[in-house]
């Protein structure tokens, strides 16, 4: 009889606990009433979400009875909360319609966690540039970056720009890490952002987040001062067919298409392609030789760019989907280098990548291969040239000789890379979890023309695993995050990257405060550099000098962070404040190519390895007298440590959502102890900027109003660079002072310093105006102009002054 009563018991206890259960469902669409596919829908206090399909709709199961907040969330749409109580049954939502978000504190991110959340919670500075944004801008949109806080922008011609993270800037800066639909978009043996080699166009970019301050416990060593994330649109949500087609200064022309198509409720594929030429500035850097001004020969100006992508979608369930991708670019244009400017020729970047991701889990593997045969140095082709003619050769066969001989200026490349990933994330007790392992596996070959590969390719395996913990302490607004990498490289060994923060939101934002470290590893080329007949090598390995004394092989540099920062509004709706303040502390840095012999040819002690190997055999080419072997020998080192800081503010007032004005502010500084030896860098008893070239101006401002109503839409841009001094390798872009030597010459403005022409300091004010017209619901036409005020500012070494410069746009949407 108990045995039956507690059956009974027992029965009835699990239907009540199965029974007092019920669910949501329902629809999302956006403003015109169209579905919206993938929107998240998600019960943060049981943990429980789904995803929408195809049209829009969700349903959710098995959610125990009692009243909860649903959030509705997808990126670039204002974040739905329904209060709802369930009660035994499914409860029906009915249409829940998504707003387009157009202020900035409504935005979702994805860059500061791995997952979404709401940019106002994000805990790190993120600028980000929407699809809207983008929409709304007619030519270039490394315009836009420019105007971003934080961020240092370059111009190096008519058609390259690029961008750096907090300072440490120069003209070879692999300490920024570039992402590309989950794919490092970096080349692989300099570790280079790929920024003109993309194979993303415009038209296909959801959005862009740019992260500031450290980022390698997510993300791995070289989101050292940043991370720039660019996400491009899905099939799903962006179906249709766009073409733009463009022209404007310096002989400008442009093509790009990108269409999307669902065929049906499991499969969507997206085809994007982009064409463009021009004729670059008619400008010429000077080389020097013997002291003599010559022109860089035979400069092709002609720059080309095609990129492509052709992606498939398969969704296997409502909340997962597999996607597969190919892509590829080729491009030739002029490069600027610590030693002088380079001309690429063909340089091709291909890809194959395949994500897999649900609910709890992403995976991803992908591999990128790097081609060329033709790019080259053209300073030291230059120098070549002038060399055999002074050697009695005639013009013609100066000309073909110029590639080879003893200081070889080609470049050839047929590297490729591996990555895979694996993440899951989770909720339990409270805590919101993500692991993850990386693992990465670089092949450099660049046929024995600029690395030491002469036996074949060389091959790195690199593994990280990582981890973030989120805590919320009910419903106090308070945060609690860590996060830790551990990262293993063949070369440089193991490395533990730590991370945490606390936050704290308010009705109108979050305060957080933060520590991060970053590293910066040392690339393949300053392990395995060999350039210009052994003159130029990588330390990898070490060196041994004939006096006994040892140079000790590179390693990584680091970087760790603290930084408090607010995002919020000001007034309601109206004005939303990013502000933050930060304090780095950095190490170990990886210097400039550096002379390694202390006193060069006067008889003093020589280079006799690398590592094992003799130094004769890696100069074998080296004519005699001409840097005799060992005599000379730049490579790369450690040193120093130094602290910079600075904060960063930005305003953003939207006047309704037509009109909006932005203002953004950056200031940054450091000090660095001039009577520690340890920060001199290039050996010479004295520390100064040359050991360690911050090359980023104190003060930045920038400001624009932006606008969109009816037919109309537009900006104008202004941003202001306060004159600063700039050092990279032989480039220099400095003021006068006579008692800075570079070269054997005074840093003097308007005069050769070493072996480049001093044009002086970079930066100053730049005004941009960019207008379009909605002509149909199918066309559009825009029009720009760059740089109004024609300032001939400088605003890269090795690079052409700024013109005002135009351009039109005709987008075609179907």
């Amino acid at each position: 009889m108990n045995q039956k009563i507690l059956t009974f018991l027992f029965v009835f206890f699990i239907s009540g606990v199965i029974f007092a259960q019920g669910g949501i469902k329902g629809t999302v669409v956006d403003e015109s009433g169209e579905a919206i596919s993938q929107a998240e829908v998600f019960i943060k206090i049981t943990n429980q979400g789904t995803i929408t399909n195809n049209k829009g709709e969700f349903e959710l199961n098995n959610v125990k009875n009692g009243t909860y907040s649903v959030s509705v969330i997808f990126i670039g749409y204002v974040t739905v909360e329904k209060s709802v109580t369930i009660s035994d049954s499914t409860i029906n939502l009915g249409l829940i319609t998504l707003n387009s978000s157009y202020q900035v504190f409504e935005e979702v991110v994805v860059s500061g966690s791995r997952k979404l959340e709401k940019i106002t919670e994000a805990p790190v500075t993120i600028n980000v540039i929407s699809a809207r944004q983008l929409d709304n801008f007619v030519g270039d949109p490394s315009e836009l970056i420019a105007q971003q806080k934080g961020i240092d922008f370059i111009k190096t011609g008519a058609f390259v720009s690029g961008f750096n993270i907090r300072g440490f800037n120069s003209a070879f800066n692999p300490k920024m890490l570039q992402l590309d639909d989950n794919r490092f978009s970096t080349l692989i043996a300099t570790g280079l952002p790929f920024g003109p080699l993309t194979s993303v166009i415009k038209e296909d970019i959801e959005r862009v987040e740019i992260v500031l301050g450290p980022s390698s416990a997510l993300y791995g060593p070289n989101a050292h001062n940043g991370l720039v994330n660019t996400i491009t649109k899905s099939p799903w949500k962006y179906e249709g067919t766009e073409i733009a087609l463009g022209g404007g200064s310096y002989d400008a022309l442009s093509a790009r298409l990108r269409h999307a198509k669902k065929l049906s409720e499991k499969w969507a594929y997206k085809v994007t392609a982009g064409y463009a030429e021009g004729t670059d500035v008619n400008w010429t850097d000077s080389v020097y030789v013997g002291g003599i001004a010559k022109p860089e020969l035979e400069l092709d100006r002609k720059s080309k760019f095609f990129k492509s992508e052709t992606s498939v979608f398969y969704k296997p369930t409502t909340d997962s989907e597999i996607k597969a991708i190919y892509g590829t670019s080729k491009s030739s244009y002029l490069a600027v280098t610590n030693v002088g400017r380079n001309q690429i020729k063909d340089w091709g970047i291909q890809f194959l990548q395949g994500t897999y991701t649900s609910k709890h889990f992403f995976a991803n593997l992908y591999k990128t291969w790097s081609s060329t045969d033709d790019t080259y140095a053209i300073t030291t082709r230059t120098e070549n040239y002038w060399g055999l003619i002074a050697a009695g050769e005639t013009h013609e066969d100066a000309l073909v000789n110029s590639y080879g001989g003893n200081n070889p200026p080609i470049f050839v490349d047929k590297s490729d890379r591996l990555n895979a990933e694996i993440q899951y994330n989770n909720s339990i007790g409270g805590v919101d979890y993500i692991i993850g392992a990386q693992y990465q596996k670089d092949k450099a070959d660049s046929r024995d023309t600029y690395l030491i590969d002469a036996t074949g390719p060389i091959e790195i395996e690199q593994k990280g695993f990582y981890g973030q913990l989120e805590y919320k302490f009910g419903e106090s607004g308070v945060k609690l995050i860590a996060a830790a990498r551990g990262d293993d490289h063949d070369l440089y060994g193991f490395n533990f990257i730590p991370k945490a923060g606390i936050t704290y939101t308010m009705d109108k934002g979050t305060w957080r405060f933060t520590y991060g470290k970053g590293i910066a590893s040392p690339t393949i080329l300053n392990l395995s550099g060999d350039l210009f007949g052994g003159i130029i090598l990588g330390n990898g390995v070490g060196f041994t000098l004939s006096d006994g004394s040892e140079v000790a092989p590179v390693e990584v540099e680091t970087i760790q962070t603290l930084e408090l920062g607010y995002k919020g509004y000001l007034s309601e709706g109206k004005l939303f404040l990013d502000a933050n303040a930060y304090y780095n502390m950095s190490e170990n840095f990886l210097s400039p190519l550096t002379n390694i012999v202390p006193t060069g040819l006067s008889g003093g002690p020589v280079v006799t390895h690398r590592g094992d190997q003799p130094i004769d055999e890696l100069t074998v080419g080296l004519a005699p007298g001409f840097y005799d072997a060992g005599g000379y020998v730049l490579t790369y080192l450690n040193f120093g440590k130094v602290d910079t800081y600075g904060f960063d503010l930005g305003l953003t007032y939207y006047f309704n959502e037509y009109y909006n004005m932005t203002l953004n502010y950056s200031f940054f500084d450091y000090n660095m102890d001039k009577n520690d030896m340890a920060n001199d860098g290039d050996k010479n008893g004295v520390v100064n900027v040359l050991d360690l070239p911050i090359n980023t101006p104190k003060n930045k401002i920038s400001s624009a109003f932006n606008f969109s109503r009816d037919k109309f839409y537009g900006s104008i841009l202004s941003r202001y660079i306060q004159k600063y001094d700039f050092f990279s390798g032989r480039n220099v872009a400095a003021k006068t002072n006579a008692d800075l030597i570079i070269g054997g010459d005074p840093v003097v403005e308007g005069q050769r310093v070493g072996k480049k022409f001093n044009y002086g300091q970079l930066g100053g004010f730049f005004l941009s105006v960019n207008l379009g017209y909605k002509i149909s619901d199918h066309f559009s036409l825009g029009a720009y102009v760059n740089n109004i005020l024609d300032t001939n500012n400088y605003e890269f070494v090795a690079s052409p002054p700024s013109e005002r410069t135009y351009g039109v746009e005709l987008k075609i949407k179907l």
